[in-house]
Formats: structure tokens, C-alpha cells, sequence
């Protein structure tokens, strides 16, 4: 019987039969943290900003920057210069806004001297105005049954921080072709209006909502012509609010001069003794 000779293994073959190991070790691990990579680029487009809307986005991804874009804040407080005008008149009158989140809205406005205030809370509304010496207290539903349309406290929140009122996430939407903005329309989404948002490519921003109330048969415009930046986040400068009218228009312009956010906020309110009350409902 022969007998095999044992070839005694250097150090040194050892040493380098390691490292071809960690080597083999080393590049499969580089090759499966790469495929998982690829395989996972593959499911979703990823939204960036850009100058120009990206045509392969899914909504789902889209809303989803979208929400990222939304202000988050307790309180915010700033003031208002408006201006209406109806095409044969202008008033101007300022309003101090004070805002709890998804808890209260607060208005004074003025022109030379004081003029009113109002108070909005999500199940009720009360305001009073000094001309007329008259006052109203009653359910946020009188808003509903008066212009027929379907409307939440939040609505008016997320119009006066441009934001649409519709959730983006939760509703279906049509996207339509544009070259300069994303569009998305919700014409499935309620049987009271139809609403169609323009969004800005380079920063997901809402840059315009328009309407349409069937039970009115109106349309309405709301364009958020610029953003500031305050503390970091990101406000509207102005709010434009177009509705045709006749052979004309109405139009509404909100301008935010000073905007900040106070960690406490007062809201007070009281209606004057003597004031009359109104009834919108009535007949």
C-alpha cells in the first residue's frame, strides 16, 4: 500500500487562500446589495424636483411629495391686506388672522377702525359686524344647507394656506397632460363639484385650484401667484380669488405682509350687547 505524502502548506498559502475567500465573500455581497438596489428602482420612479413635469409618475408617488410639501404647524398668525373688487368697485380692508391647527380660525377685520370679527371652530360659527350692528352664532352646517355643497372646517384652512381640499392620497384622480404643471382632476370624486390643481414641478407647491358647483353651476378660480419662506416653511405671499360674474367677475385678493408662529394664541371673542341676529336660512 503506498503511502500519500502530506505537502506540508505554507503560511503563506494560507494567508492568500483567505483572502481569495473574503474576496469571493466580498464581491457576492457587492453583487446582491447592487441587484437589490436595481430590483427596487425598477418598482417605483422616484420624484424629484424638477423644471418640468415627469411623465411616467404614478398619482400615488405624486400625492405622496405633495403631502411632504404641506406645511406642518400649531399655530399661525399673520396679516392680511384684501382687496375685492367687482369690476365697478374696490375696497381694501385688513384682517388679522390667527389659525390653531384643525382647531380654530380667528378673524378681526378692520379699515380706518374695527369692523368685526369672526370665530370658526370645526362644528360652529360665530361672527358680528359693527355697520349694521347685526351678529350670527350657529352650526358650521348653516354654510352646507346655504350653498348646497359640501363643506368642512378644514376646507377653509387648507384654502388659506394653499393646500387642496381634497386629500390627494385617499381620493381617485385623473392626471392631465400639461407642459409646465402637474394637473391632477377629481371629477369622480364628489357629486357637489369638480376640482382641478396645478402643482409646481421644482417644489410640488399647489400653484392653482379651480372649481366647478354643480348645485350653483359656478366656477372659481383660487390662484396662489407666490410662496414665502418663514422659519422654513413655506406660505402663500398671495391668494387670488377669480369668480365670473355676469359679463364680468368678482375677484378676491388675499396678501400675507407678516407671518409668524407664536406658541400660544389668543382668540378673544364676544358679541357686542344689543346686536341683532341674522338667519341666513330664512325664507
Amino acid at each position: 500500500m503506498k503511502k500519500v505524502l502530506e505537502v506540508p502548506v505554507s503560511k503563506q498559502e494560507i494567508f492568500f487562500e483567505m483572502i481569495k475567500k473574503i474576496y469571493w465573500v466580498r464581491w457576492i455581497c457587492t453583487y446582491l446589495i447592487m441587484t437589490f438596489f436595481i430590483l427596487n428602482s425598477c418598482k417605483s420612479v422616484s420624484v424629484l424636483p424638477s423644471k418640468t413635469p415627469i411623465k411616467n409618475i404614478k398619482i400615488k408617488e405624486l400625492g405622496g411629495e405633495i403631502s411632504k410639501a404641506k406645511l406642518n404647524y400649531k399655530n399661525i398668525r399673520s396679516r392680511i391686506k384684501t382687496e375685492y373688487d367687482d369690476g365697478k368697485r374696490k375696497q381694501q380692508i385688513i384682517l388679522n388672522l390667527r389659525m390653531i391647527d384643525k382647531k380654530a380660525i380667528w378673524i378681526s377685520a378692520t379699515m380706518l377702525i374695527p369692523i368685526g370679527k369672526l370665530l370658526m371652530t370645526p362644528d360652529k360659527i360665530s361672527f358680528y359686524e359693527k355697520f349694521q350692528r347685526t351678529f350670527y352664532e350657529g352650526e358650521l352646517t348653516f354654510i352646507k344647507e346655504f350653498f348646497n355643497i359640501d363643506f368642512e372646517f378644514n376646507d377653509l384652512q387648507n384654502i388659506l394656506l394653499g393646500y387642496p381640499i381634497i386629500n390627494i392620497t385617499e381620493n381617485k384622480w385623473k392626471r392631465i397632460s400639461h407642459p409646465n404643471f402637474y394637473v391632477l382632476n377629481s371629477s369622480g370624486n364628489s357629486k357637489d363639484f369638480t376640482q382641478t390643481l396645478f402643482f409646481d414641478p421644482s417644489n410640488f407647491l399647489l400653484m392653482e385650484q379651480r372649481f366647478f358647483l354643480r348645485s350653483l353651476n359656478q366656477n372659481m378660480t383660487i390662484k396662489y401667484n407666490y410662496f414665502q419662506k418663514v422659519d422654513g416653511k413655506n406660505i402663500p405671499r398671495l391668494i387670488e380669488f377669480v369668480v365670473p360674474y355676469d359679463s364680468g367677475y368678482r375677484r378676491l385678493v388675499l396678501e400675507y405682509t407678516r407671518v409668524d408662529f407664536p406658541e400660544d394664541l389668543n382668540l378673544p371673542f364676544s358679541i357686542p350687547d344689543g346686536y341683532k341676529p341674522l338667519n341666513f336660512l330664512e325664507k
